[in-house]
């Protein structure tokens, strides 16, 4: 399923959703195969958006040993049973991916795999652009939010009674989805990869410290980033070596 992103809560308050957090987390089934070239399609969306889609995303590229093959600078168009691994869209609400080979998966079929609401009709100023594309290209990768990692703790920092109640009123969210787009993974280096924490992350998102017990004094709080950290691209060169 994609990794949603869930707004004005726990992250950054003026992006629709989505969990932001510190350090690189692989998740390692569902990396995609060293050197392969993941192809890109998309659902819509101007020629100039599309190119300056592709051109934030080719960054990760310097470092990740892998292809993009997009049919040209501006990209190509989906069509009905598209095979494509990145299928993007701009129609349904928020910013989104799915986490690497999760793409392939039968629920998947006929849809976008990554998603920009807004951005065909009204983009985001840069470098909010960039970052923006950049996190979810890093899901699409395999990477996953960060604040979630084993070893950050933030668990112990959040107000959870205070994000339940957030989540219900304005996404609707039960306790099980968000403990899922919230709650740390289990220390399982059969399933995840992690490095230190990492404040400076793509994978990082602005919170909001109404949410943490400790405000702005917590270490779960985070300011946003919009370019490649040293350790994203340490993960990237680990995950996909040359």
């Amino acid at each position: 399923m994609p990794i949603d992103r869930v707004a004005a809560a726990v992250l950054r308050p003026t992006m629709p959703g989505d969990v932001y957090a510190p350090q690189f987390v692989v998740v390692l089934p569902n990396r995609w195969a060293v050197g392969q070239s993941l192809r890109i399609c998309f659902y819509g969306g101007s020629a100039a958006v599309r190119t300056q889609i592709l051109d934030a995303a080719k960054t990760w590229l310097n470092y990740a040993n892998l292809k993009f093959a997009t049919g040209g600078p501006a990209g190509q168009n989906c069509h009905t049973h598209d095979s494509s691994e990145i299928r993007i869209g701009f129609s349904e609400p928020g910013y989104w991916s799915y986490i690497g080979t999760d793409s392939l998966s039968a629920w998947a079929t006929d849809r976008a795999t990554m998603n920009f609401a807004g951005f065909d009709t009204a983009p985001i100023p840069e470098p909010h652009f960039s970052g923006v594309v950049l996190h979810e290209f890093g899901h699409a990768l395999g990477f996953h939010h960060e604040h979630q990692s084993p070893a950050e703790g933030c668990d112990n920092e959040y107000d959870w009674d205070k994000l339940y109640a957030y989540y219900q009123t304005h996404y609707g969210w039960n306790r099980q989805k968000v403990d899922e787009n919230v709650r740390q993974f289990l220390s399982d280096r059969r399933a995840y990869d992690w490095s230190a924490p990492d404040p400076t992350s793509i994978m990082v998102y602005a919170s909001d410290p109404q949410f943490l017990r400790r405000g702005t004094a917590s270490p779960c709080y985070f300011h946003e980033n919009n370019t490649l950290s040293t350790l994203d691209q340490q993960g990237a060169r680990t995950t996909y070596p040359a």
